[in-house]
């Protein structure tokens, strides 16, 4: 994950080098609608001797993004996004946990060269649904989950490409003594919309 993550990273700086964008003004304000993928992974303590390994899922939503200056924003947006986690046992094969929620990640954006932004900021997720390969585990699963919300995008004539690590803060699970926390990696294309 870490290689796909700097791979990103280094992409996307490589895309600043000679291209030109468009500043957006101070005062300014744009939507943008995204789709995307990401790579859901759990964090901290479990029972048992299974290995933790990561889900693949969708997500699409929009972002509002606020120009405070040229080189600082807020944005504030609500997703859809499907998370959860593998888990692998010893003799027993894979076991699918599947967790969905709408997320609305509130974050600060700082343009450190013409259309590339540096974000970090909190996001609120609400859970919709939660299942252990086909039975329904909602009732375990706590209905919110705080995270922090980290990364970088390229803006380029108003397609946006952004890379995040979404880290867990809250637990996952309503009960037990161990801290699950549910970990994300999304990669996002957009297109911004003036108004």
């Amino acid at each position: 994950m870490k290689k796909v993550m700097m791979t990103l990273i280094m992409g996307i700086v490589a895309l600043t080098a000679g291209a030109q964008n468009t500043l957006h003004e101070t005062g300014s304000f744009t939507i943008q609608p995204k789709i995307g993928i990401g790579s859901g992974h759990i964090s901290g303590s479990w029972n048992g001797s299974g290995e933790a390994k990561g889900k693949s899922g969708f997500l699409f939503g929009a972002e509002g993004e606020y120009y405070l200056s040229s080189k600082f924003s807020a944005a504030l947006g609500v997703n859809y996004a499907e998370q959860g986690w593998i888990m692998e046992y010893t003799g027993a094969g894979d076991v699918k946990y599947k967790l969905n929620y709408v997320n609305v990640p509130l974050v600060a954006n700082f343009y450190a060269a013409e259309g590339l932004a540096l974000k970090a900021g909190v996001q609120m997720g609400f859970l919709t649904s939660a299942k252990e390969d086909a039975m329904d585990i909602k009732d375990d699963i706590k209905s919110t989950a705080i995270a922090i919300p980290v990364g970088i995008s390229y803006e380029f004539e108003n397609i946006v490409v952004d890379a995040r690590y979404n880290i867990g803060v809250t637990k996952v699970n309503k009960y037990g003594s161990k801290s699950q926390r549910s970990d994300l990696f999304l990669v996002t294309l957009g297109y911004k919309f003036s108004l």
